[in-house]
């Protein structure tokens, strides 16, 4: 339990450090943190086996989803406006930075938001750390649940190209839209330049449904839930905060969370009622 804690305390650490730097959390640089704590309770090599291949096949499922864009053309804008005047009564990211957003005054809110967006990218590989230190067979499961609705997503991405708020503004379908990640990242200056191949990629700017913003913290949820029960509450906060903040940063609507949502549930379920059962890797012991 012990090592539990200070793992803990050492993840929560080196991404305030990151942050601090302006270090974007990148997949391969958080592995590197992962990869230093494998050196400390001396399982590096077992590391080094199990977590190569998994991030060889998110890099390349983010090497997909980068292009994914140039292959279809036809960008789906419109729709998502109509489903959230229809749901809503308005846009909620509107509403919500009519409410509290003030151009030329970045707030500590602000901030803070941005800060929760990018996390999105290290929960999944810290809770797969965490899970991976307790039972490797749980890891393994969490993973593959993890790796198919990302390809899942990339397919949707393909086949429905969906433009976030911002973008929509940009293009003239929604007034008074502002991306404030322009300008809250303008504050969180590289200090550190440690290299990534995610400056190697580019980034789909219209591959807002699924919210994997939405699809990973809900993932994790639901295999902290079956595997810690109700400790698993503790995530729940933290889910808010990332739902709210990318609505409120208008990248993206509150349609797309929803379907992020639902891959989640329907790869969580067809690993726990299929997948963990059939294919004797996935079984637990």
């Amino acid at each position: 339990m012990l090592y539990l804690v200070i793992f803990i305390l050492y993840i929560i650490a080196m991404t305030g450090v990151m942050i601090w730097q302006g270090i974007g959390i990148a997949p391969d640089r958080y592995a590197m943190i992962l990869l230093v704590g494998s050196l400390l309770i001396k399982r590096t090599r077992q590391f080094l086996m199990d977590w190569i291949p998994f991030l060889f096949i998110l890099i390349a499922y983010d090497f997909l989803r980068g292009f994914s864009d140039n292959l279809n053309l036809r960008v789906h804008i419109n729709e998502l406006i109509s489903w959230e005047k229809t749901i809503f009564g308005a846009v909620p990211t509107q509403a919500l930075q009519e409410k509290f957003f003030q151009l030329g005054s970045l707030q500590w809110y602000d901030y803070l938001a941005t800060v929760f967006y990018f996390l999105h990218f290290a929960l999944p590989l810290a809770f797969g750390y965490l899970l991976w230190l307790k039972s490797r067979v749980k890891f393994r499961q969490f993973i593959l649940a993890l790796l198919l609705m990302s390809y899942a997503a990339w397919i949707s991405f393909l086949v429905y190209p969906a433009a976030p708020p911002w973008y929509a503004h940009d293009q003239g379908y929604l007034p008074q839209i502002t991306k404030i990640l322009d300008q809250t990242l303008a504050a969180f200056p590289e200090k550190i330049a440690l290299p990534t191949v995610y400056h190697q990629l580019n980034p789909n700017q219209v591959a807002a449904i699924p919210s994997m913003h939405a699809g990973y913290p809900t993932l994790v949820f639901l295999f902290s839930l079956s595997f810690f029960g109700l400790r698993a509450l503790i995530f729940l906060p933290y889910m808010v905060a990332v739902f709210l903040s990318t609505v409120y940063l208008g990248e993206h609507y509150v349609i797309d969370l929803l379907f992020g949502m639902v891959y989640a549930l329907g790869f969580f379920f067809l690993g726990k009622l299929v997948l963990f059962k059939k294919i004797k890797y996935f079984k637990a012991t």
